[in-house]
């Protein structure tokens, strides 16, 4: 590949289709560098052959130029995937390729775990010693939320940054730092944090429901949400006019398009999110909360991915909560959680004693 786009390939982020054009033509000749290729490699213009490309702890197959292009055009035109989306891409690709071989995930740059790698160190902190805690999140966003309810439900005092980590090479969010050492990745983040919470380590049970709820529960709902015209206008703040008529032509079919690229990504998950309701509501049998008298990780994880809709009296929300048979257990958990939206937001603190 010419020396222009080797060094330019690492950057990808916006991508420009013609810098993707040139890709797939080296790609051709048998030689392709790629987003995880090591700097040091690029320093002494080394090619890589292209079904055998390094990255910093795994090797990866991939299958075709055209599938890493299909994925780059895609991290392209969604602006803040970059460079972190090409490389779970080729990833996901040597995962298929090697049909059940392990593929271990590459620590991030700044030696951080990358999604869904588990800490190569666990927390070694008590609850009391949680002294430095900053979230970067967005209010709305469930996986954020459900952190914020562990937080708050634990009395960890915190401190809430919205949108991404500044300085982090990791993305997305959430992102949790405690105590100065960062954790990526909401479902690392609670399976970690959970524990040192709760003072009590997590059991299969409970580590399997979080999988559940993070992976199928979760993607579940945001298609239903997305879906809910409604919702959507009322989130947005649009009245009766015709941006709530446009809404309303619109979400059903980003509801059709993101379930089905959730169910490619999420293959377990299934429509309607209310069967996992009815799961939970089976598992609580005569009892307050799931852990007994005292709500845990579980009920923590399930009320989290849903409350702030909740609290903003979205029809989605109260959907789940009808059809699952779990208003009683719901206002349980409105007792014992405080608001998790903004917690300096007078509207979520009215919304909150409405409930």
């Amino acid at each position: 590949a010419p020396r222009s786009i080797r060094r330019r390939i690492p950057h990808l982020g916006g991508t420009c289709p013609i810098m993707l054009l040139n890709f797939v033509g080296s790609s051709r000749a048998g030689v392709a560098t790629s987003p995880i290729v090591p700097r040091a490699a690029l320093a002494d213009r080394r090619p890589w052959p292209l079904h055998n490309v390094p990255t910093r702890d795994a090797t990866v197959a991939v299958s075709s130029p055209a599938t890493v292009v299909a994925f780059g055009l895609a991290c392209g035109l969604t602006s803040g995937l970059g460079r972190s989306a090409m490389r779970r891409a080729l990833l996901l690709q040597g995962a298929k390729r090697k049909r059940g071989r392990k593929v271990r995930i590459a620590v991030l740059p700044d030696g951080t775990n990358e999604e869904g790698e588990e800490l190569k160190e666990p927390l070694a902190l008590r609850k009391e010693e949680l002294t430095d805690v900053v979230l970067y999140q967005q209010d709305l966003s469930p996986p954020c939320a459900k952190i914020r309810a562990f937080l708050k439900y634990y009395s960890v005092p915190f401190k809430t940054v919205k949108g991404r980590h500044p300085t982090s090479d990791y993305k997305k969010i959430p992102v949790l730092e405690l105590n100065g050492r960062q954790i990526n990745d909401s479902h690392i983040i609670l399976t970690s944090l959970a524990p040192v919470l709760s003072g009590t380590p997590i059991t299969a049970e409970e580590r399997s429901w979080e999988k559940k709820l993070t992976f199928e529960f979760l993607p579940a709902f945001e298609v239903e949400l997305a879906g809910n015209g409604d919702d959507i206008s009322d989130l947005f703040g649009f009245g009766d006019g015709w941006q709530r008529a446009l809404v309303g032509v619109l979400t059903p079919l980003l509801g059709g398009f993101l379930g089905s690229v959730f169910k490619g990504r999420y293959p377990n998950m299934d429509l309607p999110s209310s069967r996992y309701g009815v799961e939970f509501r089976e598992a609580l049998a005569d009892r307050p909360f799931f852990h007994g008298e005292k709500p845990g990780p579980v009920d923590l994880s399930l009320y989290g991915t849903y409350a702030a809709f909740s609290e903003k009296k979205c029809r989605t929300a109260e959907s789940f909560l009808r059809e699952s048979n779990l208003q009683d257990w719901h206002n349980r958990m409105v007792q014992q959680v405080p608001s998790i939206l903004d917690p300096d937001s007078e509207e979520a603190q009215r919304a909150h004693r409405d409930w």
